[in-house]
């Protein structure tokens, strides 16, 4: 009750206030606060509800095998874990130990306390009725009911060394899915840092709360994706491709590259040969095993240092139109010259007389070029695309290191690649990033002719190719290599 002026009476009055529902969210974010040993505790007995009611119905089942899980453990004979369901080389012994309850190594197919969907009526008087729903993608048998769907939990995984991490489990859009490679048993993911791994959907809802604590749990209406326009519309033009990002002044500036023109612009399909080259930021860090082996303990950490990107087609075909050499703040602890081309000064704005860029003006280039759907030709694109730091659909990549080669068979470099198929040789003294895209796109050039004589054609070419290395010892005649 407060005081608040009725314009009836023309006077204070005790007023009542209530507060009631208008509608329900797309999205409902369920907060667990299990913040203390009280709460941890209901969550325990509601779990133990759960159990009860499900050895009951597994009671009335007719009796089955367990269905032991043999997936090998990560940490193998060195988990500590007592309830650790995976398997372990030790585990007879850990059991007479103590270490180990073989019983956890059983997979774990009970329903969890959380359950999979919800259906939510919302009252005219603004009163909620919501009714669980424990089976997956259960029916929409009542439309006075609005449907929600699990597709999201985060948990805490605890660790007393490091304080733990956060996890999270989410159900994927299907359009994702159905791009995933592969993976057709779920559609349900663990992101755990940099980790991505698929798992099964009852993993999103059971909790030991021992080491895996709920901290937050999302529900969406059924068919979300169907209402909104989901389309991400990219934010970078194709102004970018004409923007002057130099670090260098004009007068010592050496262009080695010729911009687009409006006519030109890349569209989906088009071919862009690439090549990058990269330098080294520290060392590579490796110990020599008492049985000879050798053993990286810490890899050396690469930065980009040049891109360059080749027209592909028209009657510039083959000419460089982006060659940017990235300016880096870190200190650059070999440049890798045989290699990359690259030499001390070129990453210098102050003494340097390239196209010097910061990697964010090129790395917008690239992201404009891959939105715009053009198919990217070089050779080892993988790893450069990865150190860039560039998620390229599969379908714009070729990628000529796998294109000549036979499988179980060794990969082939681009040297001896143009040598055999062109007849020309590359990379006489040191390693250029305009000759190497160049190279790429004429190779692809001649597969596509070797593939218009069909399949045969190909693989003749292939044998040949590789008998001819063997030959030579993957030599180059006259090459100093």
């Amino acid at each position: 009750m407060t005081q608040a002026w009725c314009n009836k009476c023309d006077k204070y009055q005790p007023h009542t206030q209530s507060k009631a529902l208008q509608d329900i969210p797309d999205v409902l974010g369920i907060s667990c606060q299990l913040e203390n040993k009280r709460d941890l505790d209901f969550w325990r007995v509601q779990q133990e509800f759960v159990k009860k009611a499900y050895e009951e119905y597994e009671a009335s089942m007719p009796p089955s095998a367990p269905v032991v899980n043999t997936k090998p453990c990560r940490y193998g004979n060195s988990c500590t874990r007592k309830d650790c369901k995976f398997k372990h080389d030790n585990d007879a012994e850990r059991e007479a130990e103590g270490l180990l309850d073989l019983s956890k190594l059983v997979d774990d197919n009970s329903p969890g306390w959380i359950p999979y969907g919800i259906r939510v009526k919302l009252s005219p008087e603004g009163l909620l009725e919501i009714e669980d729903l424990f089976e997956p993608d259960a029916p929409m048998d009542d439309p006075s009911f609005v449907y929600y769907d699990l597709f999201a939990t985060i948990a805490h995984v605890k660790d007393a060394k490091t304080g733990g991490n956060i996890v999270s489990h989410v159900k994927v859009a299907e359009t994702y899915h159905q791009r995933k490679e592969g993976v057709t048993c779920t559609e349900s993911y663990l992101f755990n840092d940099f980790s991505i791994t698929p798992v099964e959907k009852h993993e999103m809802t059971h909790f030991n709360l021992d080491w895996k604590v709920p901290c937050l749990i999302y529900f969406s209406k059924r068919g979300l994706n169907k209402r909104y326009n989901i389309k991400v519309d990219s934010p970078i033009t194709k102004d970018v491709l004409f923007v002057d990002a130099s670090l260098v002044t004009p007068r010592r500036k050496c262009i080695t590259f010729m911009p687009l023109s409006d006519e030109e612009l890349p569209k989906k399909g088009d071919w862009v040969g690439i090549d990058a080259e990269f330098v080294s930021l520290n060392q590579e860090e490796a110990e020599l095993r008492s049985d000879g082996t050798r053993s990286t303990i810490k890899p050396s950490q690469m930065s980009v240092a040049r891109i360059t990107c080749i027209r592909g087609q028209g009657e510039l075909s083959g000419e460089p139109f982006i060659d940017d050499y990235i300016s880096t703040q870190d200190q650059v602890v070999d440049y890798l010259t045989q290699f990359s081309g690259i030499k001390p000064g070129d990453l210098d704005a102050s003494i340097s007389s390239k196209h010097l860029t910061t990697l964010k003006s090129s790395y917008l280039k690239l992201r404009h070029l891959v939105d715009a759907g053009v198919v990217f030709v070089g050779h080892g694109l993988k790893k450069d695309f990865r150190v860039i730091n560039l998620v390229v659909p599969k379908d714009q990549i070729v990628d000529t290191v796998f294109l000549f080669h036979l499988p179980r068979q060794r990969m082939i470099s681009l040297k001896f690649l143009a040598w055999h198929f062109l007849d020309i040789n590359i990379q006489s003294v040191t390693h250029d990033s305009i000759e190497d895209a160049r190279t790429a796109l004429k190779l692809y050039r001649k597969y596509d002719e070797l593939s218009k004589e069909g399949g045969d054609k190909i693989r003749e070419a292939l044998k040949a190719m590789y008998e001819k290395g063997r030959n030579l010892q993957w030599k180059i005649p006259g090459s100093e290599d």
